[in-house]
């Protein structure tokens, strides 16, 4: 797996050549005209498992509400949710509102520069501590997301799937290797930049590439093989059925729990199982025990897919009408008037649900 290092004189050509490319051919993005740490932290938490333009419109969003750190430290947690809608894995929010708290009590808020103290904070892990340390401060930390990954697993030529647990090491150790004193903030995002513009994971463009004569999966020809997959799991099926009640021009929601997938977003009563098999007559029962709404369920309205990490779910509609509402809203269960809907922060298969349904049933 590990190959010779590059030598002292080949290390520098590479950072130089990386160097001087980003400078001239790096994007412009918010976070970037100044370094604020809050901006770098949001950005980065926002970019996991995201890409730039999808999240563009999701930051600047969030600066507009949020514009700083004490902001969010007192944010009510519904806007907070509410502004990270779309984003998914909610519990980064949560976590980002601990950070805030814990920035603006421990550290008179300010951000601290160190890694070590970085990795105390929630939700701040190896990668996020060393973009936080090396692009907000300058310091010379390295990092590893997707894209750095590719970039060095094509340059050292490492054929192994990059998840495991030695080859995980090497790239650590490479990121660290290769970054020059005082440049460790662009040559950081250099090599992010290049893994997300030119060394992309499928046509890269390598005639465009600045190291591309270091690069030893280009020499020989094999940088659509590099770097190597893991086999990945098959998602497993789940199974939801929703009951959409409406009384009057109002529609019934609740509140996931605390610890649960989606925790604290908005959604309408339902049940989940890894079967369809009675999942209706398990809906029934649901709504009579917990809302005192004895109905018998006809036919689906609606149904749609949705893809999460570990699983896909089936997710199916069922409409209730009621002459007078039953239960009365309180923190967990809320009856909404269908134009301030908008205002809920409800998971992407109940938004898209929202939008087929305005559109059916407007009167």
């Amino acid at each position: 797996m590990k190959q010779r290092d590059l030598n002292a004189n080949e290390l520098e050509d590479l950072q130089q050549s990386l160097l001087k490319w980003f400078k001239e051919h790096q994007r412009k993005l918010p976070w970037r005209e100044n370094y604020e740490p809050y901006q770098v932290w949001i950005s980065e938490i926002m970019l996991q498992q995201t890409q730039v333009k999808t999240m563009l419109p999701f930051y600047r969003r969030w600066m507009e509400a949020l514009p700083g750190i004490r902001e969010v430290a007192e944010a009510d947690e519904e806007l907070l949710i509410k502004l990270w809608e779309g984003l998914g894995y909610y519990r980064r929010v949560r976590n980002i509102r601990k950070t805030a708290e814990m920035i603006c009590n421990e550290y008179g808020g300010q951000f601290p520069e160190q890694v070590a103290e970085l990795l105390k904070l929630p939700g701040i892990g190896r990668y996020t501590a060393g973009a936080i340390a090396s692009i907000a401060f300058n310091q010379p930390a390295p990092i590893l997301d997707g894209n750095v990954t590719r970039v060095l697993c094509r340059v050292r030529k490492i054929e192994d799937p990059p998840q495991l647990g030695d080859v995980g090491k090497e790239l650590w150790r490479l990121a660290e290797a290769w970054i020059p004193k005082e440049e460790a903030r662009n040559f950081n995002q250099a090599l992010m930049e290049l893994g997300a513009t030119v060394c992309l994971p499928s046509s890269p463009n390598c005639l465009l590439c600045p190291i591309r004569q270091h690069c030893l999966a280009f020499e020989l020809g094999k940088v659509e093989a590099i770097p190597a997959s893991k086999p990945g799991k098959v998602p497993r099926q789940r199974y939801r059925a929703c009951a959409v009640i409406r009384c009057n021009k109002k529609l019934l929601f609740s509140k996931r729990l605390e610890n649960s997938l989606l925790e604290g977003l908005w959604e309408f009563p339902s049940v989940e199982s890894d079967t369809k098999k009675k999942l209706k007559g398990t809906l029934e029962e649901h709504l009579e025990r917990n809302y005192g709404i004895k109905v018998t369920l006809g036919k689906e309205i609606h149904q749609l897919e949705h893809r999460y990490t570990n699983f896909k779910t089936r997710v199916g509609f069922y409409p209730v009408t009621l002459e007078v509402p039953g239960k009365k809203s309180n923190e967990t269960t809320s009856w909404v008037e269908i134009p301030k809907i908008e205002d809920l922060a409800l998971p992407r298969p109940y938004r898209r649900f929202i939008e087929w349904y305005l559109e059916q049933f407007r009167n």
